[in-house]
């Protein structure tokens, strides 16, 4: 196969561009819920599980970040498990990453775009409107990722800082207006419900770490990289506290019986009627900016499994003017209108928060592995303080979130990682035999 080194990817991706790929992301869809379903489990203190799932994902953060500064490269999570652990570990990651968890994703995000217009315009509702719908997004999604990451960027920042100083703006009125008494600490809860209140919160923060995916496009991947990816997490933590604490003040209980939609009503409370509008279109954006992240960025999942080896050559091409990975473009963007027209992607979500959860696990293990194997001083990587300390107790953490996953998450994790080790059986034996002419013609 044909080795394509990453830097004839264009370097158009700057630190603002990394930070914009966190937000976009990592504030979706799931905000909107968010501070109602976690205040159902713990009531008042509720704070209690975004301050602890905002250091578990700070420890992340800065695991990755010091990765992402070691290897430099496309790929992201795939490619430092692989160059941590292998060929094997790194097919099941890469295909783990980009199906498992992309694919479905995207899917699921189409159709929660297709939702959210139907509750005004009800001829989203209808088959056929729905799937020129996903076609439209498709094709356009795929054309500005084909011209470049530069240009697919410039829209997914218009829609993410539209999402988020809307957001912020919301939250600044929210807080000029909290009642004291729906905030006032009342004792620890139950640490079983914290668990319990962790997994929505987990599922909520993922994701974000697919904005380092983009290594080989960035200026100076060595500092853009984990600088740009920490200030993403940090500004996403104070973000979701802030959101909950501003709808949790103003409405209180009252969001026991508006699980649907808490921030439509914090905008309700605040603007009246026209703020469940504002909400509804705010909704709309933020999803389609978490969508265009993803997106954009997945196919350079695909195309580093390609270049490494352990996928079919064609989804490494490069095209030859815009240099970017255009057959995993295309390929990815049939893949995920499929799953999203059909439906199909309903059937395999359980398999959404455990393969992350599985690739976080398998990259804080190539953190620390490549921590204490390199030999590699160079003072321009950047080291966490602490960090063999900071792996440990990530892993921890996240060991214990692993096993909060229902029995059926766990079981079609299961099943799909062993359909992926036969998979990778006769991709081992063509590459082994690969190897063995090129040797002989040498």
């Amino acid at each position: 196969m044909s080795e394509i080194k990453s830097g004839e990817l264009k370097r158009e991706l700057g630190l603002m561009g990394v930070i914009t790929n966190v937000l976009s992301i990592s504030i979706g869809s799931g905000i909107f819920l968010l501070p109602a379903l976690v205040y159902v489990i713990l009531g008042p203190s509720s704070i209690l599980a975004y301050i602890f799932c905002g250091l578990i994902f700070l420890c992340l953060g800065l695991c990755f970040g010091e990765l992402s500064s070691r290897i430099p490269d496309t790929g992201g999570m795939y490619v430092y498990i692989q160059r941590a652990f292998g060929p094997m570990a790194g097919f099941i990651s890469n295909i783990l990453y980009w199906l498992g968890v992309g694919v479905l994703a995207c899917g699921a995000l189409m159709n929660a775009l297709a939702d959210i217009a139907g509750t005004y315009f009800p001829v989203f509702q209808l088959t056929w409107v729905r799937i020129t719908f996903f076609g439209a997004i498709i094709i356009f999604s795929c054309f500005l990722n084909i011209k470049g990451i530069k240009d697919s960027m410039l829209f997914i920042k218009v829609l993410t800082w539209t999402k988020v100083l809307s957001l912020m703006l919301l939250v600044i009125f929210g807080l000029t207006r909290i009642d004291p008494a729906n905030i006032a600490w009342q004792g620890f809860p139950e640490f079983g419900k914290i668990g319990e209140a962790s997994i929505l919160l987990i599922f909520a923060f993922l994701g974000g770490e697919l904005a380092l995916a983009s290594g080989g496009e960035m200026k100076n991947p060595s500092r853009t990289g984990p600088l740009g990816f920490i200030i993403g997490i940090v500004l996403v933590i104070l973000a979701f506290c802030a959101i909950h604490l501003a709808a949790q003040g103003v409405l209180g209980t009252s969001m026991l019986s508006n699980q649907e939609a808490p921030l439509a009503e914090l905008a309700k409370a605040l603007f009246g009627e026209v703020g469940f509008l504002i909400v509804l279109a705010l909704s709309f954006i933020a999803v389609w900016s978490t969508l265009s992240s993803i997106l954009t960025l997945l196919p350079r999942v695909l195309y580093a499994g390609a270049k490494d080896g352990l996928l079919p050559d064609v989804f490494s091409k490069i095209h030859p003017t815009y240099r970017s990975p255009f057959v995993a473009i295309v390929f990815l963007g049939f893949l995920e209108f499929g799953f999203a027209a059909s439906g199909s992607f309903r059937y395999l979500l359980v398999l959404v928060t455990g393969s992350s959860l599985l690739i976080y696990f398998g990259a804080v293990l190539a953190f620390l592995k490549l921590r204490w194997n390199s030999k590699n001083q160079d003072p321009k990587i950047f080291k966490v303080p602490g960090g063999n300390l900071i792996g440990l107790i990530t892993l921890i953490a996240l060991a214990w979130v692993f096993f909060q996953l229902t029995n059926k998450e766990l079981l079609a994790l299961g099943i799909f990682i062993l359909v992926l080790i036969l998979l990778y059986i006769p991709v081992a034996i063509f590459k082994n035999k690969k190897l063995r002419t090129i040797k002989k013609n040498i």
